[in-house]
């Protein structure tokens, strides 16, 4: 081993512990400690360009000064002070979900200048890895925790907390292909006919027939199916989907916590959101809310046999509880409590549809319909497909299925009116649905 050697003309030198060169930096004295920084390479010419680098750093106000806080101290922070004020809700909820499910137990004991790739890939596989109930998270899980801590960790990088992110360092998890259920324009004519007689046959009328997202139907306000004159002067009619149904997290707001689990039944319950975030209280925790991008933000001309399902729909709200206004509201609830022999069938209430009970609904649509198994999302894959089927450009679908790159957006400026109606008119003759008026039972 070396004994310590100290050139002149700098502060560095080789350590006799295990040779590397060493150059310390002095940072001054916080809350009565005296900092200093050391910088290690495993030669003079390394340590001194290095040395260079961290007294560029220090000026800079961005050099390190401290093992200060752990990654988990340092998650919430950015969380509450940061990413709260960037993020929608229902965004911020998931970020939440695996700040605490994941990052927090896996690699939050350790301290932010200690993080390495080494950790960032030991989260992946305390993710995607077998657990004591044998469940196995996705992929999906893994890249998404992956992407909130590579950007939580990029602020702490621009606040001089780190030196560097060790997440770039890394490659992201890669996403497994998923099977998604596909259903073909055979399989959506026997699901719609299941249903023709249904009060809510349009609701899965308009999922085929414009691609249009669960929560974008789920909140269309009867003022927003909108008249208009074609260039031939004639009446034509189009869905404005502009605004969104969602279900929205409670935060917990007590300090100390309350000690209920859940925030929603938090006695000081709270909702941060962005000042920009554009959102209307329905009831409970469902919101309209304006859509992630401006592009999703479309109108959709109706055409027949979709047209005469949702006018007739509209007509028949006429006579129903409807205090939001809402196209679908929910179906008559039964009574809570006691045992289910006893629960009584409940008059309509004109509730907006809770997204869960839609969802349960559409299975149960494709069972009686004895068609393939797949989650409500397929039906914008039919849509989508039917519409490539029909020589519908490329640009035209983007604009009625409301995709957001932003290369296909510069089409969409191209993009008129009457160009995307021969779109859901070449839509509509694929699939010659009988029109049913529905009833106004269930």
């Amino acid at each position: 081993m070396v004994a310590n050697k100290r050139p002149k003309g700098g502060p560095w030198y080789q350590r006799k512990s295990d040779g590397l060169w060493c150059a310390p930096i002095e940072l001054g004295v916080v809350n009565g400690v005296r900092k200093r920084y050391v910088v290690t390479a495993t030669t003079e010419a390394q340590v001194k360009k290095k040395y260079r680098e961290a007294l560029v750093k220090k000026d800079a106000g961005k050099l390190v000064t401290a093992r200060s806080q752990t990654l988990a101290t340092w998650m919430d922070t950015w969380f509450n002070n940061v990413a709260l004020k960037e993020i929608k809700p229902r965004t911020a909820a998931g970020y939440r979900s695996k700040i605490e499910r994941y990052i927090k137990p896996a690699i939050g004991h350790i301290y932010l200048d200690k993080l390495t790739a080494d950790h960032v890939r030991e989260l992946e596989k305390y993710i995607t890895g077998p657990k004591p109930d044998g469940l196995e998270l996705s992929s999906t899980s893994a890249l998404q925790t992956y992407r909130i801590l590579s950007v939580a960790l990029k602020q702490a990088t621009d606040e001089g907390k780190v030196a560097k992110n060790v997440a770039d360092n890394t490659k992201p998890p890669r996403k497994a292909r998923g099977t998604i259920g596909i259903l073909t324009p055979a399989d959506a004519l026997k699901a719609l006919y299941v249903v023709a007689d249904d009060r809510l046959a349009s609701r899965w009328a308009a999922a085929f027939f414009t691609g249009a997202r669960q929560g974008e139907l789920l909140g269309l306000e009867i003022e927003r199916v909108i008249p208009y004159t074609d260039e031939n002067g004639d009446q034509q009619w189009e869905l404005d989907l502009s605004w969104q149904l969602q279900r929205i997290s409670w935060e917990h707001g007590c300090k100390p916590r309350c000690g209920r689990k859940r925030g929603t039944d938090c006695p000081d319950r709270k909702l941060t959101s962005p000042a920009d975030w554009e959102h209307r209280h329905l009831v409970g925790g469902l919101y309209l809310a304006r859509p992630k991008t401006e592009q999703s933000e479309r109108p959709i001309p109706l055409e027949e046999p979709l047209r005469k399902l949702i006018l007739d729909r509209i007509e028949a709200a006429k006579s129903e509880p409807n205090p939001h206004g809402l196209v679908w509201t929910s179906p008559r609830k039964f009574s809570k409590g006691g045992i289910a022999s006893d629960r009584k069938l409940l008059p309509l209430d004109g509730s907006p549809i809770d997204p869960s009970r839609d969802n349960a609904a559409w299975h149960d649509m494709l069972v009686k319909a004895g068609v393939t198994s797949a989650p409500l999302h397929a039906a914008r894959h039919t849509t989508a497909s039917l519409l490539l089927m029909a020589n519908v450009p490329p640009t035209i679908i983007q604009k009625i299925m409301g995709h957001s790159t932003f290369a296909m957006s510069q089409h969409y400026m191209n993009v008129d009116r009457k160009q995307i109606a021969d779109g859901m008119k070449a839509l509509s003759a694929l699939m010659p649905l009988a029109q049913k008026n529905e009833s106004s039972s269930n």
